[in-house]
């Protein structure tokens, strides 16, 4: 069950990138409206179909964002960290949750529900203007990642994934960048549309090639340039 944290709401909003335009006047303002809360390994924040009510912040931790196929198959969309927002659309278009969204690591969340966010930014316009110039760019990442990754073969989709992880949640060692995956091998295939041979062969492939070596859960990368050439289309 979720628990209190001890953080001041205007703490947390200054260590969230999309909150980071704010003047400070307006992330006091906002910071009214924020409750932070603790989440266990494995809750889940909202599941799909659920009526929209709050955006998610991830001040510390790991959350997966993935959908179910009829035939029971998991799909991950994004693999998320520190700083990131979740369900960003649906809190502003007023739709449904359109996937599930479960906490991989112990972590710190905070969320603001839409009455108060709505309340805040009537009162203080400038902020939706900053909100909607991250949201574009935002847009505009999600748009030419989904374009590159379409001319990739697996093996390049699998590289390029293991880069922005270490780019993302990586943690710099004597021999290279370490990334504690939090994941499946099942998983992990599922974020880059594989099978879990496919990407268990890939992964040992990548080892024998010296790229990076395998440790549980845990991904040392080696040499990045190599991952690099493999990522390229």
């Amino acid at each position: 069950m979720a628990t209190g944290s001890t953080n001041r709401p205007v703490e947390i909003l200054q260590r969230i990138p999309f909150f980071a335009e704010l003047e400070p006047s307006e992330l006091e303002a906002m910071s009214e409206a924020v409750v932070i809360a603790r989440y266990r390994k494995n809750q889940v924040l909202f599941v799909e179909g659920e009526p929209s009510h709050s955006l998610y912040l991830i001040c510390s931790g790991r959350v997966k964002v993935y959908r179910v196929s009829a035939d029971g198959r998991e799909q991950i969309l994004h693999l998320l960290g520190d700083g990131d927002p979740v369900a960003v659309v649906p809190f502003f278009d007023g739709g449904a949750y359109p996937a599930n969204a479960e906490v991989l690591t112990d972590a710190e969340i905070a969320f603001i529900r839409f009455e108060d966010f709505e309340r805040i930014a009537r009162a203080n316009p400038s902020i939706l203007l900053r909100m909607l110039r991250l949201l574009a760019q935002r847009l505009r990442r999600a748009q030419e990642e989904i374009a590159s990754l379409a001319l990739k073969s697996v093996g390049g989709r699998l590289a390029a994934r293991l880069l922005d992880l270490a780019a993302r949640h990586g943690q710099r060692v004597p021999d290279g960048i370490e990334v504690d995956l939090q994941l499946s091998r099942q998983e992990l295939g599922n974020l880059i549309g594989a099978s879990r041979e496919t990407t268990t062969r890939l992964l040992q492939q990548f080892q024998r090639e010296k790229l990076i070596r395998l440790e549980g859960s845990r991904v040392i990368i080696l040499d990045p340039e190599g991952l690099r050439v493999w990522g390229e289309p």
